[in-house]
């Protein structure tokens, strides 16, 4: 046999390298940028063997840090993981299409809540552009253990299962409470608390108001938290034993592997919170094969088997009851957050997050009621 030589199989290793890269580089591609979780291994991989395509992923850690990258390179995008509260953010810049939702078999079988909720036709121009895939609220959590329920009775309607704003702003809790330092979401919630029919949307008489109620709740409070970590930390080393948050499900899947989540209860708010609901949008340049993957992912991703991982993954709420079966027994107990299961059996009214009236006077107010004495 003729020998091959040691340039030789440089040579043939190098072409098989390019042949390799041709074939890579033939392969339609989906591009993604989302918040982490929305685009794990367990289904990124095997949709990419199923489409023979190559899934290229892109996170953020913010919503103003997603928007400047795909405002700043829209085409290096075709699927986004936003909130409706974002939704005329990006259509207004131009960075969206509607999405044919005749091409996502998965469509019918999600909620109705989800389907026929009217957020995605107020945000006008027709058609639909947001696709739900989980959604959460902000929630009290309130460490039972140190509270007890005779002090807390005033508060609770144990039939709901939900607690009254009100407990931030008792005079029995003063320095026992806190809250995110969050702009949008403490206006919005204070809005519920004072009555105004929209939270998102305040009329001239209303912004007094909730600069008022924001003043009582930080004078009743012991500090502010930010972000899930922090309000753990605070449960958890007692500096608080009420807390108004954002991160429900997270917090009680950390409370439980803290071996500490008996010590706690979370309710919905009896007047009513706020809902978030992240999902997928189509970027305006995307065409051809990678707009054919976007809405395969897409579909994918509010079909039974994808819906349960999510479940089982963050906790979050659901979009497709099929998915359900995936949450674990902390997300199931009565101690938590329980009506993840179905939005429908949710025990207070909800406020679909969208586009506040003017966001920047919100962080206006806030920013004015902290530097308050």
């Amino acid at each position: 046999m003729k020998r091959i030589g040691k340039n030789s199989v440089l040579v043939l290793a190098l072409l098989c390298s390019v042949a390799v890269a041709a074939a890579a580089a033939d392969k339609p591609v989906l591009s993604i940028m989302c918040f982490e979780g929305y685009a794990e291994d367990s289904w990124v991989k095997p949709f990419e063997q199923k489409y023979n395509c190559t899934v290229k992923i892109a996170y953020a850690g913010a919503v103003d840090e997603m928007f400047s990258k795909v405002k700043a390179a829209v085409g290096d995008y075709n699927i986004v993981s936003i909130d409706p509260g974002r939704i005329t953010m990006y259509k207004s810049a131009g960075l969206l299409q509607p999405v044919d939702t005749s091409k996502l078999s998965n469509y019918p079988q999600m909620g109705a809540f989800f389907r026929n909720h009217p957020y995605n036709k107020l945000l006008g121009g027709g058609g639909i552009y947001h696709i739900p895939i989980v959604w959460g609220t902000q929630t009290i959590t309130v460490n039972t253990a140190k509270l007890p329920a005779a002090q807390l009775a005033k508060y609770v309607d144990e039939k709901k299962g939900t607690i009254s704003l009100d407990v931030l702003t008792a005079p029995e809790f003063k320095g026992k409470t806190a809250f995110f330092d969050e702009s949008a979401n403490v206006c919005a919630i204070a809005g519920i608390q004072i009555g105004a029919k929209d939270p998102f949307h305040f009329k001239d008489d209303e912004w007094q108001k909730v600069q008022n109620e924001l003043y009582a709740w930080k004078k009743n409070a012991r500090t502010f938290t930010s972000g899930l970590d922090s309000e753990f930390s605070v449960l958890s080393s007692e500096d608080a034993y009420i807390v108004l948050g954002g991160n429900d499900a997270l917090l009680n899947l950390k409370l439980e592997e803290a071996g500490i989540r008996k010590n706690f209860r979370q309710f919905a708010m009896t007047e009513g919170t706020i809902c978030w609901i992240d999902g997928w949008v189509i970027t305006k340049p995307t065409s051809g094969a990678s707009l054919d993957l976007a809405q395969k992912y897409i579909d994918m991703m509010i079909g039974g088997e994808v819906q349960t991982s999510l479940a089982k993954l963050v906790g979050f709420g659901v979009v497709n009851p099929a998915g359900a079966g995936g949450f674990s027994p902390v997300i199931k107990d009565k101690r938590s957050t329980w009506w993840y299961q179905d939005i429908k059996t949710f025990p207070a009214p909800l406020y679909i997050m969208v586009p506040e009236e003017d966001a920047n006077k919100r962080v206006e107010l806030w920013n004015k009621v902290k530097a308050m004495p």
